[in-house]
Protein backbone atom coordinates (compact mmCIF):
# COMPACT_ATOMS: atom_id res chain seq x y z
CA UNK A 1 0.00 0.00 0.00
CA UNK A 2 0.99 3.63 -0.64
CA UNK A 3 1.74 6.35 2.01
CA UNK A 4 -1.55 7.09 3.43
CA UNK A 5 -3.21 9.95 1.09
CA UNK A 6 -6.92 11.24 0.74
CA UNK A 7 -7.19 9.39 -2.43
CA UNK A 8 -5.98 6.14 -1.21
CA UNK A 9 -8.70 6.56 1.56
CA UNK A 10 -11.24 6.98 -1.07
CA UNK A 11 -10.61 4.04 -3.46
CA UNK A 12 -10.51 2.03 -0.81
CA UNK A 13 -14.40 2.38 -0.18
CA UNK A 14 -14.28 1.14 -3.38
CA UNK A 15 -15.16 -2.53 -4.08
CA UNK A 16 -13.85 -4.46 -6.91
CA UNK A 17 -16.98 -3.64 -9.65
CA UNK A 18 -16.84 -0.25 -8.49
CA UNK A 19 -13.04 0.33 -9.23
CA UNK A 20 -13.81 -1.33 -12.81
CA UNK A 21 -16.09 1.29 -13.57
CA UNK A 22 -14.15 3.88 -12.41
CA UNK A 23 -11.29 2.76 -14.64
CA UNK A 24 -13.37 2.80 -17.48
CA UNK A 25 -14.70 6.60 -16.61
CA UNK A 26 -11.05 7.77 -16.07
CA UNK A 27 -10.27 6.44 -19.50
CA UNK A 28 -12.74 7.52 -21.58
CA UNK A 29 -11.58 10.69 -23.52
CA UNK A 30 -14.37 12.38 -22.96
CA UNK A 31 -13.83 12.76 -19.26
CA UNK A 32 -10.17 12.91 -19.37
CA UNK A 33 -7.31 13.40 -21.67
CA UNK A 34 -4.63 13.18 -19.53
CA UNK A 35 -3.05 9.69 -19.54
CA UNK A 36 -0.94 10.31 -16.46
CA UNK A 37 -3.82 10.36 -14.75
CA UNK A 38 -4.92 6.84 -15.92
CA UNK A 39 -1.08 6.06 -14.80
CA UNK A 40 -0.99 6.95 -12.03
CA UNK A 41 -5.20 5.77 -11.14
CA UNK A 42 -3.55 1.87 -12.11
CA UNK A 43 -0.76 2.59 -10.16
CA UNK A 44 -2.84 2.95 -7.07
CA UNK A 45 -5.13 0.22 -7.36
CA UNK A 46 -2.03 -2.17 -7.91
CA UNK A 47 -0.81 -1.41 -4.79
CA UNK A 48 -3.89 -1.38 -3.09
CA UNK A 49 -3.90 -4.70 -3.98
CA UNK A 50 -0.75 -5.90 -2.34
CA UNK A 51 1.20 -6.28 0.74
CA UNK A 52 -0.74 -3.90 3.37
CA UNK A 53 2.58 -4.82 5.15
CA UNK A 54 4.25 -2.99 2.64
CA UNK A 55 4.25 0.78 2.90
CA UNK A 56 5.48 2.24 -1.10
CA UNK A 57 6.39 5.93 -0.79
CA UNK A 58 4.80 8.45 -2.68
CA UNK A 59 8.68 8.97 -4.92
CA UNK A 60 8.43 5.34 -5.55
CA UNK A 61 4.82 6.00 -6.96
CA UNK A 62 6.28 9.23 -8.86
CA UNK A 63 8.79 6.75 -10.73
CA UNK A 64 6.49 4.35 -11.74
CA UNK A 65 3.63 6.89 -13.40
CA UNK A 66 6.54 8.97 -14.90
CA UNK A 67 9.29 6.77 -15.19
CA UNK A 68 11.30 10.18 -13.24
CA UNK A 69 14.08 9.03 -10.91
CA UNK A 70 14.08 12.52 -9.15
CA UNK A 71 10.70 12.80 -7.08
CA UNK A 72 8.85 16.33 -7.80
CA UNK A 73 6.03 16.59 -4.67
CA UNK A 74 4.50 19.64 -5.80
CA UNK A 75 3.59 17.91 -9.13
CA UNK A 76 2.97 14.70 -7.23
CA UNK A 77 0.43 16.48 -4.95
CA UNK A 78 -1.05 18.27 -8.37
CA UNK A 79 -1.37 14.78 -10.26
CA UNK A 80 -3.43 13.44 -7.38
CA UNK A 81 -5.64 16.65 -6.72
CA UNK A 82 -6.29 16.10 -10.79
CA UNK A 83 -7.10 12.41 -10.21
CA UNK A 84 -9.60 13.04 -6.89
CA UNK A 85 -11.46 15.39 -8.78
CA UNK A 86 -11.84 12.97 -12.15
CA UNK A 87 -13.33 10.39 -9.47
CA UNK A 88 -15.41 13.25 -7.68
CA UNK A 89 -16.70 13.62 -11.16
CA UNK A 90 -17.28 10.05 -11.61
CA UNK A 91 -19.32 9.87 -8.18
CA UNK A 92 -21.35 12.90 -9.13
CA UNK A 93 -21.95 11.05 -12.60
CA UNK A 94 -23.34 8.26 -10.82
CA UNK A 95 -25.72 9.96 -8.60
CA UNK A 96 -27.09 11.71 -11.83
CA UNK A 97 -27.49 8.05 -13.87
CA UNK A 98 -29.25 6.49 -10.93
CA UNK A 99 -31.76 9.21 -10.68
CA UNK A 100 -34.00 9.64 -13.73
CA UNK A 101 -36.00 12.97 -12.03
CA UNK A 102 -31.55 14.60 -12.10
CA UNK A 103 -31.63 13.53 -16.20
CA UNK A 104 -35.33 14.32 -17.21
CA UNK A 105 -34.81 18.42 -15.52
CA UNK A 106 -31.56 18.75 -17.21
CA UNK A 107 -32.92 17.20 -20.79
CA UNK A 108 -35.47 20.23 -20.85
CA UNK A 109 -33.42 22.79 -19.72
CA UNK A 110 -30.29 22.14 -22.24
CA UNK A 111 -32.70 21.82 -25.00
CA UNK A 112 -34.73 24.93 -23.46
CA UNK A 113 -31.24 26.83 -23.48
CA UNK A 114 -30.45 26.06 -27.27
CA UNK A 115 -33.59 26.47 -28.62
CA UNK A 116 -33.59 23.27 -30.23
CA UNK A 117 -37.55 23.92 -31.22
CA UNK A 118 -37.79 20.59 -33.06
CA UNK A 119 -37.01 18.77 -30.12
CA UNK A 120 -39.45 20.23 -27.68
CA UNK A 121 -42.21 17.80 -27.61
CA UNK A 122 -40.50 14.89 -27.93
CA UNK A 123 -38.20 16.16 -24.76
CA UNK A 124 -41.02 16.68 -22.89
CA UNK A 125 -42.59 13.26 -23.43
CA UNK A 126 -39.16 12.00 -22.64
CA UNK A 127 -38.98 13.52 -18.88
CA UNK A 128 -42.79 12.63 -18.42
CA UNK A 129 -41.27 9.23 -19.10
CA UNK A 130 -38.09 9.41 -17.10
CA UNK A 131 -40.28 10.58 -13.88
CA UNK A 132 -42.73 7.99 -14.29
CA UNK A 133 -39.75 5.60 -13.73
CA UNK A 134 -38.60 7.08 -10.62
CA UNK A 135 -39.65 4.64 -7.96
CA UNK A 136 -38.41 6.51 -4.90
CA UNK A 137 -40.93 9.36 -4.48
CA UNK A 138 -39.07 11.69 -1.73
CA UNK A 139 -40.03 15.71 -1.52
CA UNK A 140 -37.87 16.23 -3.85
CA UNK A 141 -39.37 14.13 -6.08
CA UNK A 142 -41.96 17.43 -6.69
CA UNK A 143 -38.53 19.63 -6.72
CA UNK A 144 -37.82 18.24 -10.18
CA UNK A 145 -41.27 17.77 -11.04
CA UNK A 146 -41.20 22.05 -10.36
CA UNK A 147 -37.67 22.09 -12.49
CA UNK A 148 -39.23 20.19 -15.29
CA UNK A 149 -42.51 22.01 -15.19
CA UNK A 150 -40.27 25.35 -15.46
CA UNK A 151 -37.61 24.75 -17.85
CA UNK A 152 -41.19 24.20 -20.08
CA UNK A 153 -42.35 27.26 -19.62
CA UNK A 154 -39.22 28.73 -20.15
CA UNK A 155 -39.72 27.15 -23.72
CA UNK A 156 -43.43 27.81 -23.97
CA UNK A 157 -42.96 31.59 -23.04
CA UNK A 158 -40.86 32.49 -25.96
CA UNK A 159 -42.74 30.01 -28.64
CA UNK A 160 -46.70 30.13 -27.93
CA UNK A 161 -48.90 33.02 -29.13
CA UNK A 162 -50.17 35.45 -26.67
CA UNK A 163 -53.42 34.59 -25.09
CA UNK A 164 -52.73 30.28 -24.98
CA UNK A 165 -52.38 29.37 -21.00
CA UNK A 166 -49.20 28.59 -19.56
CA UNK A 167 -48.59 25.59 -17.06
CA UNK A 168 -48.01 28.11 -14.40
CA UNK A 169 -50.02 26.09 -11.96
CA UNK A 170 -48.05 23.08 -12.33
CA UNK A 171 -45.20 24.84 -11.83
CA UNK A 172 -46.47 27.03 -8.25
CA UNK A 173 -47.92 23.37 -7.05
CA UNK A 174 -45.09 21.32 -7.36
CA UNK A 175 -43.02 23.82 -5.48
CA UNK A 176 -46.09 24.42 -2.91
CA UNK A 177 -45.69 20.24 -2.28
CA UNK A 178 -41.91 20.21 -1.64
CA UNK A 179 -42.01 22.92 0.39
CA UNK A 180 -44.79 21.62 2.61
CA UNK A 181 -43.16 18.25 3.01
CA UNK A 182 -39.58 19.14 3.57
CA UNK A 183 -40.90 21.57 6.11
CA UNK A 184 -43.30 18.53 7.69
CA UNK A 185 -40.01 16.60 7.31
CA UNK A 186 -37.67 18.74 9.24
CA UNK A 187 -40.29 19.76 11.89
CA UNK A 188 -40.93 16.06 12.97
CA UNK A 189 -37.16 15.55 13.04
CA UNK A 190 -36.92 18.36 15.53
CA UNK A 191 -40.09 16.87 17.45
CA UNK A 192 -37.99 13.36 17.68
CA UNK A 193 -35.15 14.66 18.84
CA UNK A 194 -37.19 17.17 21.75
CA UNK A 195 -38.06 13.59 23.27
CA UNK A 196 -34.59 12.62 23.86
CA UNK A 197 -32.91 16.25 24.74
CA UNK A 198 -34.77 19.34 25.33
CA UNK A 199 -34.05 21.68 22.15
CA UNK A 200 -36.00 24.62 20.83
CA UNK A 201 -35.98 24.91 17.05
CA UNK A 202 -38.26 27.78 15.27
CA UNK A 203 -38.83 27.16 11.70
CA UNK A 204 -40.61 29.72 9.95
CA UNK A 205 -44.40 29.25 8.79
CA UNK A 206 -44.81 25.89 10.53
CA UNK A 207 -48.01 26.97 12.17
CA UNK A 208 -49.40 28.25 9.17
CA UNK A 209 -48.37 24.53 7.25
CA UNK A 210 -49.82 23.04 9.96
CA UNK A 211 -53.37 24.86 9.97
CA UNK A 212 -53.54 24.47 5.97
CA UNK A 213 -52.67 21.04 5.72
CA UNK A 214 -55.76 20.46 8.45
CA UNK A 215 -57.62 22.50 6.25
CA UNK A 216 -56.77 20.51 3.21
CA UNK A 217 -56.78 16.72 1.77
CA UNK A 218 -53.61 16.15 0.78
CA UNK A 219 -54.29 11.95 0.97
CA UNK A 220 -53.25 12.20 -2.10
CA UNK A 221 -49.56 13.27 -1.41
CA UNK A 222 -47.79 10.85 0.73
CA UNK A 223 -45.03 12.75 0.99
CA UNK A 224 -46.98 15.51 2.98
CA UNK A 225 -49.86 12.91 4.42
CA UNK A 226 -47.47 10.68 6.05
CA UNK A 227 -45.56 13.68 7.68
CA UNK A 228 -48.37 15.33 9.04
CA UNK A 229 -49.79 12.15 10.78
CA UNK A 230 -46.14 11.31 11.88
CA UNK A 231 -46.44 15.38 13.81
CA UNK A 232 -49.61 14.05 14.92
CA UNK A 233 -48.37 11.17 16.48
CA UNK A 234 -45.95 13.20 18.15
CA UNK A 235 -47.82 15.64 19.73
CA UNK A 236 -50.62 13.29 20.69
CA UNK A 237 -50.01 9.89 22.10
CA UNK A 238 -53.56 9.06 23.15
CA UNK A 239 -55.19 9.21 19.99
CA UNK A 240 -55.44 5.27 17.89
CA UNK A 241 -57.15 6.48 15.48
CA UNK A 242 -54.11 9.08 14.14
CA UNK A 243 -51.60 5.88 15.11
CA UNK A 244 -54.15 2.93 12.63
CA UNK A 245 -54.20 5.96 9.50
CA UNK A 246 -50.31 6.51 9.73
CA UNK A 247 -49.63 2.41 9.97
CA UNK A 248 -52.03 2.27 7.32
CA UNK A 249 -50.41 4.66 4.82
CA UNK A 250 -46.92 3.27 6.17
CA UNK A 251 -48.10 -0.29 4.32
CA UNK A 252 -49.55 1.36 1.57
CA UNK A 253 -46.47 3.99 0.55
CA UNK A 254 -43.76 3.80 2.80
CA UNK A 255 -41.84 2.12 0.11
CA UNK A 256 -41.90 4.74 -2.39
CA UNK A 257 -40.12 6.54 0.46
CA UNK A 258 -35.89 6.76 0.34
CA UNK A 259 -34.58 3.98 3.35
CA UNK A 260 -33.50 7.04 5.55
CA UNK A 261 -36.97 8.44 5.40
CA UNK A 262 -39.25 5.39 5.16
CA UNK A 263 -37.27 4.86 8.74
CA UNK A 264 -37.97 7.76 10.50
CA UNK A 265 -41.82 7.58 9.69
CA UNK A 266 -41.31 4.03 10.68
CA UNK A 267 -39.80 4.24 14.04
CA UNK A 268 -42.42 7.34 14.55
CA UNK A 269 -45.10 4.47 14.84
CA UNK A 270 -43.14 1.99 16.45
CA UNK A 271 -42.61 4.59 19.34
CA UNK A 272 -45.80 5.09 19.73
CA UNK A 273 -46.66 2.28 20.12
CA UNK A 274 -43.86 1.81 22.59
CA UNK A 275 -45.50 4.56 24.87
CA UNK A 276 -48.68 2.61 24.54
CA UNK A 277 -47.12 -0.20 25.99
CA UNK A 278 -45.72 1.51 28.92
CA UNK A 279 -48.87 3.00 30.38
CA UNK A 280 -49.96 -1.10 30.55
CA UNK A 281 -52.01 -1.47 26.86
CA UNK A 282 -50.02 -4.54 26.12
CA UNK A 283 -51.99 -5.21 22.59
CA UNK A 284 -49.47 -2.61 21.36
CA UNK A 285 -46.72 -5.60 21.78
CA UNK A 286 -48.46 -7.32 18.71
CA UNK A 287 -48.60 -4.01 16.80
CA UNK A 288 -44.65 -3.48 16.96
CA UNK A 289 -43.96 -7.32 16.66
CA UNK A 290 -46.45 -7.01 12.96
CA UNK A 291 -44.41 -3.53 12.33
CA UNK A 292 -41.01 -4.94 13.02
CA UNK A 293 -41.42 -7.77 10.55
CA UNK A 294 -43.20 -5.64 7.82
CA UNK A 295 -40.10 -3.32 8.25
CA UNK A 296 -37.75 -6.33 7.73
CA UNK A 297 -39.31 -7.94 4.72
CA UNK A 298 -39.73 -4.22 3.07
CA UNK A 299 -35.43 -3.13 3.98
CA UNK A 300 -36.34 -0.01 5.08
CA UNK A 301 -35.15 -0.69 8.48
CA UNK A 302 -31.29 -1.17 7.45
CA UNK A 303 -28.90 1.53 7.85
CA UNK A 304 -25.99 1.03 5.24
CA UNK A 305 -27.33 -2.70 4.52
CA UNK A 306 -26.54 -3.49 8.06
CA UNK A 307 -28.97 -3.65 11.49
CA UNK A 308 -28.13 -1.98 14.51
CA UNK A 309 -27.39 -3.94 17.47
CA UNK A 310 -30.30 -2.48 20.02
CA UNK A 311 -32.55 -2.52 16.72
CA UNK A 312 -31.93 -5.90 16.36
CA UNK A 313 -32.11 -6.59 19.70
CA UNK A 314 -35.40 -4.81 20.07
CA UNK A 315 -37.14 -6.90 17.57
CA UNK A 316 -36.20 -10.19 19.39
CA UNK A 317 -36.77 -9.18 23.00
CA UNK A 318 -40.50 -8.46 21.36
CA UNK A 319 -40.93 -11.40 19.87
CA UNK A 320 -40.03 -13.37 23.18
CA UNK A 321 -42.69 -11.45 24.78
CA UNK A 322 -44.89 -12.66 22.93
CA UNK A 323 -44.00 -16.25 23.31
CA UNK A 324 -42.68 -16.27 19.41
CA UNK A 325 -39.95 -18.27 20.59
CA UNK A 326 -39.29 -20.25 17.65
CA UNK A 327 -39.50 -17.10 15.51
CA UNK A 328 -36.92 -15.29 17.48
CA UNK A 329 -34.23 -18.12 17.32
CA UNK A 330 -34.76 -17.95 13.90
CA UNK A 331 -34.48 -14.37 13.17
CA UNK A 332 -31.40 -13.77 15.00
CA UNK A 333 -29.68 -17.01 12.79
CA UNK A 334 -31.04 -16.15 9.71
CA UNK A 335 -30.17 -11.85 10.04
CA UNK A 336 -26.96 -12.20 12.35
CA UNK A 337 -24.96 -11.80 9.12
CA UNK A 338 -26.85 -8.19 9.13
CA UNK A 339 -25.00 -7.10 12.32
CA UNK A 340 -21.80 -4.83 11.93
CA UNK A 341 -19.03 -7.40 12.43
CA UNK A 342 -17.85 -5.29 15.17
CA UNK A 343 -20.89 -5.89 17.14
CA UNK A 344 -22.40 -9.47 15.67
CA UNK A 345 -20.71 -12.19 18.14
CA UNK A 346 -21.73 -10.67 21.78
CA UNK A 347 -25.40 -9.13 20.11
CA UNK A 348 -26.36 -12.87 18.47
CA UNK A 349 -24.49 -14.43 21.78
CA UNK A 350 -26.71 -12.24 24.17
CA UNK A 351 -30.15 -12.51 22.29
CA UNK A 352 -29.55 -16.27 22.14
CA UNK A 353 -29.32 -16.17 25.84
CA UNK A 354 -32.45 -14.34 25.87
CA UNK A 355 -34.12 -16.86 24.15
CA UNK A 356 -33.21 -19.46 26.33
CA UNK A 357 -33.98 -17.36 29.60
CA UNK A 358 -37.60 -17.09 28.27
CA UNK A 359 -37.22 -20.85 27.61
CA UNK A 360 -36.58 -21.12 31.31
CA UNK A 361 -33.36 -22.85 30.02
CA UNK A 362 -31.20 -20.62 32.59
CA UNK A 363 -28.14 -22.90 32.90
CA UNK A 364 -27.89 -22.17 29.09
CA UNK A 365 -28.21 -18.55 29.88
CA UNK A 366 -25.15 -18.59 32.94
CA UNK A 367 -23.20 -20.30 29.52
CA UNK A 368 -23.95 -17.57 27.28
CA UNK A 369 -23.30 -14.72 29.27
CA UNK A 370 -19.87 -15.84 30.26
CA UNK A 371 -18.80 -15.75 26.25
CA UNK A 372 -19.88 -12.30 26.13
CA UNK A 373 -17.83 -8.76 26.05
CA UNK A 374 -19.50 -6.05 26.76
CA UNK A 375 -17.73 -3.00 25.99
CA UNK A 376 -21.15 -1.07 24.85
CA UNK A 377 -23.12 0.30 27.94
CA UNK A 378 -26.37 -0.29 26.92
CA UNK A 379 -25.50 -4.08 26.17
CA UNK A 380 -23.80 -4.43 29.54
CA UNK A 381 -26.71 -3.00 31.23
CA UNK A 382 -29.17 -5.32 29.58
CA UNK A 383 -26.61 -8.42 30.37
CA UNK A 384 -26.17 -7.66 34.24
CA UNK A 385 -30.27 -7.79 34.00
CA UNK A 386 -30.82 -11.08 32.67
CA UNK A 387 -27.57 -12.63 34.97
CA UNK A 388 -29.86 -11.13 38.21
CA UNK A 389 -33.21 -12.60 36.79
CA UNK A 390 -31.50 -15.64 35.97
CA UNK A 391 -29.84 -16.29 39.04
CA UNK A 392 -33.19 -15.58 40.91
CA UNK A 393 -34.68 -18.28 38.85
CA UNK A 394 -32.12 -20.35 39.85
CA UNK A 395 -32.41 -19.85 43.60
CA UNK A 396 -28.25 -18.86 43.55
CA UNK A 397 -29.11 -16.40 46.09
CA UNK A 398 -25.36 -15.35 47.20
CA UNK A 399 -24.36 -14.92 43.64
CA UNK A 400 -27.85 -12.63 43.18
CA UNK A 401 -26.53 -10.69 46.22
CA UNK A 402 -23.09 -10.21 44.93
CA UNK A 403 -24.24 -9.18 41.55
CA UNK A 404 -26.74 -6.51 42.89
CA UNK A 405 -23.92 -5.04 44.66
CA UNK A 406 -21.44 -4.94 41.78
CA UNK A 407 -23.92 -4.03 39.46
CA UNK A 408 -24.85 -0.98 41.73
CA UNK A 409 -21.40 0.18 41.74
CA UNK A 410 -21.18 -0.11 38.33
CA UNK A 411 -24.30 2.40 37.92
CA UNK A 412 -22.49 4.46 39.93
CA UNK A 413 -19.79 4.44 38.63
CA UNK A 414 -21.36 5.07 34.63
CA UNK A 415 -24.52 7.07 35.88
CA UNK A 416 -23.02 10.04 34.28
CA UNK A 417 -23.28 8.20 30.40
CA UNK A 418 -26.88 6.55 31.69
CA UNK A 419 -30.27 8.41 30.85
CA UNK A 420 -31.36 9.60 34.47
CA UNK A 421 -34.86 7.50 33.73
CA UNK A 422 -32.89 4.27 32.89
CA UNK A 423 -31.01 5.17 35.67
CA UNK A 424 -33.69 4.93 37.86
CA UNK A 425 -35.09 1.52 36.50
CA UNK A 426 -32.40 -0.19 37.15
CA UNK A 427 -31.23 1.18 40.48
CA UNK A 428 -35.25 0.17 41.41
CA UNK A 429 -34.29 -3.68 39.84
CA UNK A 430 -31.45 -3.73 42.51
CA UNK A 431 -33.56 -2.49 45.18
CA UNK A 432 -36.95 -4.67 44.50
CA UNK A 433 -35.03 -8.08 43.80
CA UNK A 434 -32.79 -7.03 47.18
CA UNK A 435 -36.26 -6.71 49.48
CA UNK A 436 -37.82 -9.54 47.21
CA UNK A 437 -35.01 -11.94 48.50
CA UNK A 438 -35.28 -10.92 52.02
CA UNK A 439 -38.91 -11.61 52.29
CA UNK A 440 -40.42 -15.27 53.92
CA UNK A 441 -41.36 -17.36 51.29
CA UNK A 442 -44.70 -17.90 52.32
CA UNK A 443 -45.20 -13.63 53.40
CA UNK A 444 -47.43 -13.04 51.06
CA UNK A 445 -48.66 -9.77 52.28
CA UNK A 446 -45.08 -8.85 52.00
CA UNK A 447 -45.34 -10.08 48.32
CA UNK A 448 -48.61 -8.45 47.35
CA UNK A 449 -46.85 -5.14 49.13
CA UNK A 450 -43.64 -5.44 47.10
CA UNK A 451 -45.96 -6.14 44.24
CA UNK A 452 -48.06 -2.91 44.34
CA UNK A 453 -44.61 -1.12 45.33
Amino acid sequence: MIENTKIVSVLDQCDKTELNRLEKFIKSPYFNVNERLTDLYTALVSLDKGDDRVVVTKAETWKKVTGETKYNDLKFRRLCSDLLKLIERYLAQQVYEENPLYQASFLVEAVSRRHLEKMYNSVMSTARRLSDRQLEKAASYYYYQYQIERNYYDIAESEIKRGTRLNVEQIAKNLDRFYIAEKLRYYCTALSQKKVVDYDYSILFIDEILKHISENSYEDVPQISMYYLTYLIYVDQADDDIYYELKRNILNHIESFPPSEARDIFFAAVNYCIGKLNTGEERYQREIFELFKYAIKGAFIYINDELTPWTFRNIVVIALRLKEYDWAEQFINEYRERLNPKYKDNSVTFNLSQVHFYRKDYTKVLQLLQEVEYDDISYNLNAKSVLLATYYELDEYDALESTISSFRTYLNRKKAKILPQRLENYLNLTKILKKLIGLYPNDKGGLLKLKSE
